[in-house]
């Protein structure tokens, strides 16, 4: 009986082993599975985001609580007297902002507002799709955070979109890590998760956004809705510009008007499957003149100042600019009596294309 105890452990090893193996072996027929809608309870840890630019990289972290349905997120922006720290608690029926800096809580009712899941930039309800446009295969093993991982590389059928590699945890199929890498191959972004407990419980009373009494409470009033192009004249109150061209493997997902009191804008939304394409439309403002009475030169949205005017690069308020937090390409014109903003991480040329097919109707 004693030496059967070896035996049977050493048929239970072999066993788990090849049925580890025959399960990545059907990942690797078919690695889309392993991009399917994440199973986890709950997850905690640190996020850190790392941008590649011609200036050098930069990094910033994010701490992460999260369940099925709430997620936590804390965070800190450089500023030069200190700094600022953010937390964002997303719930079902809302979103809070915590400003601890300016001692102010921010409310948003329903849903609209960007969350965690969002920066992996993994559309799992557009797999179908994504397989029309994108060639994915397993081409290693990893581990991020002492857990094992498959890697996949997203190639782009169209050579003017993004290729990305995606760590993925196989039980879960949570990304652990992704790197995004232009079009000509510069990687531009690194999302990886360095602390990582899955299904572990949480800290108690974690999603609870209880509010200091000395904070003042502000309820964001914009609202954000689908709209269809023969409505989105009247909700926005102007007409509406649509390329007559977009990038091969692309089509319009939804127009969405973003409204508050004092302004409106439309978001035009592309996607293949796994790229985005976005479209801001706004009524343009009226050109300011310089003292020679000639207009400026209007500065493109979310590019770099030719000479940065603040120390680091920084905004006026001591914030980095978004660019340098998620590099995209942008595209600005001012077209009949609209400002049109493209931004993508697709190739520049393409949105030049899209923003030069798109014309004024004639009245």
């Amino acid at each position: 009986m004693m030496r059967l105890k070896p035996l049977a452990l050493a048929l239970l090893t072999i066993s788990i082993v090849a049925l580890g193996g025959t399960q990545e072996g059907g990942y690797r027929r078919d690695p889309w599975r392993l991009l399917s809608t994440p199973r986890f309870k709950t997850l905690q840890g640190k996020v850190q985001v790392t941008v590649f630019l011609p200036e050098g990289s930069r990094s910033w972290t994010l701490d992460l609580w999260a369940d099925e349905n709430r997620s936590r997120v804390q965070f800190e922006l450089p500023h030069p007297e200190g700094r600022s720290q953010i937390t964002v608690f997303t719930m079902p029926d809302g979103v809070w902002v915590f400003l601890p800096f300016a001692k102010k809580a921010l409310r948003h009712e329903g849903s609209g507002f960007p969350t965690w899941r969002d920066i992996w930039q993994i559309r799992t309800d557009k797999l179908e799709m994504a397989k029309n446009n994108y060639d994915l295969s397993v081409v290693g093993r990893d581990k991020i955070a002492g857990h094992f991982c498959l890697v996949l590389k997203m190639e782009p059928k169209f050579k003017g979109n993004a290729v990305r590699k995606i760590w993925v945890h196989p039980p879960t199929r949570l990304p652990l890590q992704v790197e995004r890498y232009s079009p000509d191959g510069q990687l531009e972004i690194r999302v990886t998760l360095i602390e990582a407990k899955m299904n572990e419980p949480l800290p108690l009373l974690i999603f609870d956004p209880t509010i200091p009494p000395d904070w003042t409470v502000e309820t964001v009033s914009f609202k954000r809705q689908q709209v269809g192009v023969e409505q989105a004249s009247q909700v926005l109150g102007f007409d509406l510009l649509l390329p007559s061209w977009i990038p091969p493997g692309y089509a319009l997902e939804g127009i969405f008007a973003f409204s508050e009191q004092r302004w409106k804008m439309a978001h035009i939304v592309y996607t293949d499957g796994v790229g985005v394409i976005s479209v801001f439309q706004h009524i343009a403002p009226p050109a300011r003149r310089t003292p020679m009475g000639s207009p400026p030169t209007p500065k493109p949205f979310g590019q770099p100042p030719s000479k940065p005017r603040h120390q680091g690069g920084l905004s006026p308020r001591g914030f980095p600019p978004i660019h340098r937090m998620f590099p995209q390409r942008v595209v600005v014109r001012d077209i009949g009596n609209l400002r049109v903003v493209l931004v993508s991480e697709v190739t520049r040329d393409w949105l030049e294309r899209m923003a030069n097919s798109m014309v004024p109707a004639a009245r």
